[in-house]
């Protein structure tokens, strides 16, 4: 079994540079939200993932600053697109590994579907406090949006996985989360984000922020 991938960059403008399936125009817009960013600094990166429902299919994406591109603010956004059939019932452990960067701007083997992963336990888990926080988040019983605040968002991917996969397959294409620097509260289109830095509150807001960061006794729920 073999997984598709997309390679977004700046050109011009951000968007579809190489990959194993087309896309119409409808779906490059539907896309292009969850495979664009901003960053305050070169050596950080986002993951993604979420259910585009133009495609069928679950996008897993990871995200990195693209100083050698001409235009500033550019972007590398690698994605692997699940089918609906394989998010239901194949183990998910082993894509992280799949997600790689350009190196020097060379793009050999984007527009190759890739091999599915072998069934292999991640290698790297998350620390012990942010993976009780993600876990709290994710399996919360009402529908608002959780942001948990930790010191580097990035050490959340392996969990992230693991908790995706851990869902039944039915329940996989609901659970969607995104990794940045800073996140504000209110309308977002992610079930859960993990963020190191939050900026602000916009009208109407109601989701539940953990932060991960404090010892579990002094662990706070700073907005409900």
């Amino acid at each position: 079994m073999a997984v598709d991938q997309l390679l977004f960059g700046y050109r011009d403008g951000h968007e579809l540079i190489a990959g194993s399936r087309p896309l119409s125009a409808v779906q490059q817009r539907e896309l292009l939200p969850h495979i664009d960013a901003s960053f305050e600094a070169a050596d950080e990166r986002q993951l993604v993932g979420a259910a585009i429902s133009s495609l069928d299919g679950y996008l897993l994406a990871r995200i990195w600053p693209a100083p050698e591109r001409p235009r500033r603010g550019a972007v590398w956004a690698h994605a692997l697109l699940l089918s609906a059939e394989q998010l239901r019932f194949r183990r998910l452990a082993g894509l992280l590994a799949l997600l790689r960067r350009p190196v020097d701007e060379r793009l050999d083997g984007y527009g190759d579907k890739l091999p599915w992963p072998r069934d292999v336990e991640l290698s790297a888990v998350a620390p012990p406090p942010l993976a009780e926080a993600l876990a709290r988040a994710a399996h919360a019983g009402d529908p608002r949006p959780r942001v948990v605040l930790w010191h580097a968002a990035r050490d959340a991917e392996p969990a992230l996985v693991a908790l995706l996969d851990a869902f039944p397959g039915a329940a996989r294409s609901a659970f969607s989360f995104r990794t940045r620097e800073r996140a504000r509260l209110g309308a977002t289109a992610y079930r859960l984000q993990v963020a190191s830095v939050l900026s602000g509150q916009g009208a109407g807001a109601s989701d539940v922020v953990i932060d991960a960061r404090q010892p579990p006794s002094a662990s706070s729920l700073l907005a409900s």
